[in-house]
């Protein structure tokens, strides 16, 4: 008989589905802004390698590629962040539009620079990249909170 209950318990627990307790959408979230993130950071190493040198063509491109990826990213990140987890945390929902809102300012300052030689912009365009790499950081820990605060 106790092996006929085992396997009535192992049964219920096969048929019940896995629920997580974490918000819905706050997974991927977390994900996305990580990745997000990472974009971020990798814009700084490479505008870091181009301001120096003279031959600097190829780190401006790889500088233009990883922004447009990162901005693409972003918008996944706000979207995600406005339809799955604004129920859960209005503010992290929010500030992950205003990161890709951002993101796209700063692209724009950056080709006035590079392709308008607008050098003055540059005043702007550095300060706004720490604006964004602490605005990038603040919602990894905040989405992380909200995650465990709800697990």
């Amino acid at each position: 008989m106790a092996r006929s209950s085992r396997m009535d318990a192992m049964t219920a627990a096969a048929q019940t589905p896995a629920t997580s307790t974490a918000p819905k959408g706050i997974r991927l979230f977390n994900a996305l802004i990580g990745v997000t993130t990472l974009g971020i950071f990798l814009q700084a190493i490479t505008a870091g390698e181009f301001v120096s040198q003279e031959h600097r063509e190829g780190w401006i491109a790889a500088h233009n590629i990883i922004a447009d990826v990162t901005i693409v990213v972003a918008l996944v990140t706000a979207i995600v962040g406005l339809v799955l987890v604004r129920a859960t945390d209005r503010i992290l929902a929010w500030f992950g539009l205003v990161l890709f809102v951002l993101l796209l300012v700063q692209t724009a300052l950056g080709h006035l620079i590079t392709e308008g030689e607008a050098d003055a912009w540059i005043g702007v365009h550095v300060p706004l990249a720490f604006v964004i790499v602490g605005l990038a950081v603040w919602l990894s820990v905040r989405g992380a909170q909200v995650r465990r605060r709800s697990a």
